[in-house]
């Protein structure tokens, strides 16, 4: 029995003792002015959904960008049968429906080095305006026979 006495003075007793000394003390803290607990201090990048051809993707893309800051977008084709094809993009504004950045990219040849399009360039067209934006990749086989696009909103702010 007094083994089982000391047990609970050795290991139980300095528990309770913490626990109870811990919240007295973070209560104290957070009774202060301006004091607020953040413990979830994790800033998670949330990246817009990309609907369209599974075989296409744009890569670098956020949900959210600054006013006038390039948004250099690239685009990954996992479908070599579009590969020595023409890659356009275009940026759409959603509140007037007018296209407010766009290029084609002609020969893109990716397959060989395993490449992002477009080859040895970037589209980063800077936005000027805040509101929402859709972004759309197509590409067309070297034929024209065939394409593949795909399309993703993001804000700018």
């Amino acid at each position: 029995m007094g083994a089982r006495k000391i047990a609970y003075v050795v290991f139980v007793l300095p528990v309770v003792i913490s626990v109870i000394l811990g919240g007295y003390v973070l209560s104290n803290v957070l009774a202060q002015p301006d004091k607020q607990l953040n413990m979830w201090q994790f800033n998670f990048v949330i990246l817009p959904a990309q609907e369209g051809s599974k075989d296409i993707k744009i890569v670098n893309l956020l949900n959210s960008y600054s006013i006038s800051a390039p948004l250099n977008f690239t685009v990954r084709v996992n479908n070599t049968s579009f590969d020595c094809g023409d890659l356009y993009m275009t940026v759409y504004n959603l509140n007037t429906k007018q296209a407010v950045a766009q290029n084609a990219y002609f020969s893109q040849c990716f397959v060989q080095n395993n490449s992002t399009l477009p080859i040895n360039e970037v589209f980063s067209p800077a936005i000027n305006s805040t509101g929402s934006y859709q972004i759309v990749a197509d590409m067309r086989d070297k034929s024209y026979q065939n394409d593949i696009n795909v399309t993703a909103t993001f804000n700018v702010q």
